[in-house]
């Protein structure tokens, strides 16, 4: 039976995952380590990575963004305990009976909700400490507890924050008031009488510069994939690009290649036009599949390890590339759109660079029909 044939693949190296979890466990021999796995982990692919994690890993939680992400896991039969870490509409801990995962708690009425249609659920509290985003903000801390000490009907199992500023070595003053807040919360929960066999406020960022036994877990995210929040003008940016091992590899294929001639514009709107008898190729991959439009006439993918600029816009399903003539090509021949490299022209560092964003906005653009492959 002959196989079908992928246009667009990535693959997932599970060697570098082990590398880049095990780097960040040395950082904290202290710490649990959990995987975030968050917004399609991170363009990863969710089930697939929680299939890594589940034959790989001991970590005490997958940690996820919504109950969406934790049931489709569920209905996947992962193992690994599974923690939320987003917002919950409150309506929805009541249409299912004892959903098996524990919830972050961060507002009275979801606290209610949880405690009368999920008996027995186990709570992380997340608190504000500078973020402005989801949490307890101190000043409303003793009204918290007071509603917390009626809810018998759960478990508290862990305390966290957010920081906001970690990985800018110019802002350790911030986190440092965000570390000190934290412990001051704490403990006025502990004072009444509260204990939690968890506390964490590192993600990636924290997990490489803070070092305090208060905390015991870790919840590691864009660190897991082999990339480095800090930028290269740190160095701990530069050590981690030497250390961690980006995981994933995006191909497409050559769908056509032709001949076109000096005058002749590329694309719509015709941006690019050819100064010369040109060689192009076209890819079976456009915006939609993760490829941003904003990389088109600025960015350059590789074939056959050979450096190809993309050249006029890119559009929705497909995107056009320059192929040197010393090179020998045909149709159907895989094209690099995001290499492991981090040195190569298409790695994501380069390619977020060339665009002045993050590495998150490229991963988690990736579509999630592309097929995803363990290897």
């Amino acid at each position: 039976m002959t196989k079908y044939q992928t246009l667009n693949e990535i693959n997932i190296k599970s060697s570098a995952l082990v590398n880049n979890f095990n780097y960040f466990q040395k950082l904290n021999p202290t710490c649990e380590i959990c995987p975030v796995l968050k917004s399609n982990a991170y363009g990863h692919g969710l089930s697939l990575i929680a299939q890594i994690v589940d034959t790989h890993f001991k970590t005490p939680y997958i940690m996820v963004d919504s109950l969406y992400e934790a049931y489709e896991l569920s209905k996947q039969k992962i193992k690994t305990p599974i923690m939320i870490m987003g917002y919950t509409d409150p309506k929805n801990y009541a249409i299912w009976k004892k959903l098996p995962f524990t919830f972050t708690v961060y507002d009275i009425q979801s606290l209610k909700a949880l405690n009368k249609h999920q008996p027995g659920a186990k709570i992380h509290i997340k608190l504000d400490t500078g973020m402005c985003r989801l949490g307890i903000q101190k000043d409303n801390i003793i009204e918290f507890i007071s509603v917390l000490k009626n809810c018998q009907n759960l478990l508290i199992e862990g305390i966290y924050s957010h920081l906001s500023q970690a990985d800018n070595p110019q802002k350790t003053t911030f986190t440092n008031n965000q570390v000190k807040l934290f412990k001051e919360m704490v403990s006025i929960f502990e004072d009444a009488g509260f204990n939690f066999k968890y506390r964490h406020i590192s993600a990636t960022s924290g997990a490489s510069t803070i070092k305090d036994p208060y905390f015991n877990l870790i919840r590691l995210g864009l660190g897991f994939y082999g990339y480095s929040p800090f930028g290269t003008h740190t160095t701990v940016g530069r050590s981690q690009r030497l250390v961690l091992q980006p995981a994933l590899t995006f191909t497409s294929r050559l769908a056509l290649i032709k001949q076109i001639h000096a005058g002749n514009q590329v694309g719509y709107g015709g941006i690019y036009t050819a100064k010369q008898d040109e060689i192009i190729g076209i890819l079976t991959a456009g915006y939609n599949e993760g490829i941003p439009r904003d990389l088109s006439n600025r960015a350059s993918f590789l074939l056959q390890n050979t450096k190809c600029p993309v050249i006029g816009n890119i559009a929705m399903n497909m995107t056009t590339i320059k192929i040197p003539r010393t090179i020998n090509v045909k149709i159907g021949h895989k094209v690099t759109v995001i290499s492991p490299n981090i040195n190569d022209p298409c790695s994501v560092y380069k390619l977020a660079n060339t665009l002045n964003t993050i590495p998150y906005t490229l991963l988690t653009g990736l579509h999630s029909s592309i097929r995803r492959n363990i290897i």
